[in-house]
């Protein structure tokens, strides 16, 4: 599973990076731009260079565009399967694709709704920025960085909110199979609310993550790219990079579902009944 999702993210990403290689290639010609960057990167250089040749890589923004939101929503479809694989604790084909195929219109939907909530939010988030900017106004650049520090923090925390959100509402949707993503939205905010550990969790794979980039960068600073084996090096380097941070985020669904599963909550529906009905008001509906 790790190595199937991982192969889908380097083809796409090669579909990316082929293009703009090639493109890179023909207008540095015989510019000594390239060979500067690649001993170590210049951001004056590069700026310099796509300053000059800009118009060369615009055609390539659409094709970004595309990848990217074809990334997006195989991950979407990739989520489905893996928590039929971590439900089934053994991976089948069969098992992870059926998973997949299942839910990813309610995942897709989810995403619609997890996305709005994110814009609502960063709006929301516009005005601490407005007024902490206020009071940073005519600092010197140090004190402007710090007032700025708290608005980035809640900015980071709103996304948080979505992100670990977007987590629970997925495991509660694999495992009870009519739960409705407008529910299962609901209620995994409601869930995540009332425990913060959910977010500890969170934070904690995330910073291993941001350990693991500080690694790689180290090993890039370290290493100078100016032959063939140094630059294959680095590419190894860099794609397992890529695979331990696709390992964390098969992780990170699998801490949300282990601790949805040490933690549950009723996922019924509650229902109103009709006036004639023979159930009272508000009684809880059990839907198998």
């Amino acid at each position: 599973m790790l190595f199937l999702i991982y192969g889908v993210g380097f083809v796409l990403a090669m579909l990316v990076a082929r293009p703009f290689y090639v493109t890179f290639l023909n207008e540095a010609d015989t510019s000594v731009a390239l060979d500067a960057l690649l001993k170590d990167f210049d951001f004056m250089i590069f700026s310099d260079f796509i300053n000059q040749s800009g118009d060369a890589f615009r055609p390539l923004v659409s094709l970004f565009f595309v990848v990217g939101l074809l990334y997006l929503l195989l991950s979407n479809f990739f989520d489905g399967g893996i928590l039929k694989v971590i439900s089934n604790k053994d991976f089948t084909f069969a098992d992870f694709f059926a998973g997949a195929s299942i839910q990813f219109g309610k995942y897709l939907m989810l995403l619609v709704y997890s996305m709005i909530f994110l814009l609502v939010l960063v709006a929301f988030s516009g005005m601490f920025f407005f007024i902490f900017a206020s009071i940073g106004e005519g600092g010197s650049e140090k004190t402007y960085f710090f007032v700025m520090l708290p608005p980035v923090a809640i900015l980071a925390y709103f996304f948080s909110v979505v992100i670990v959100q977007n987590m629970y509402a997925k495991v509660m949707m694999s495992q009870k199979g009519d739960l409705g993503p407008w529910e299962a939205f609901g209620k995994a905010f409601g869930y995540i609310m009332k425990r913060p550990v959910t977010f500890l969790l969170f934070w904690g794979v995330l910073f291993v993550g941001f350990l693991l980039l500080l690694v790689y960068l180290g090993i890039d600073g370290l290493t100078q790219m100016s032959t063939g084996i140094t630059i294959f090096m680095m590419f190894l380097v860099q794609q397992f990079s890529v695979l331990a941070r696709t390992f964390l985020k098969i992780f990170n669904l699998t801490l949300a579902s282990a601790f949805f599963k040490a933690n549950p909550i009723s996922l019924e529906k509650r229902v109103k009944s009709e006036p004639n009905s023979d159930l009272e008001d508000d009684s809880v509906v059990r839907v198998e």
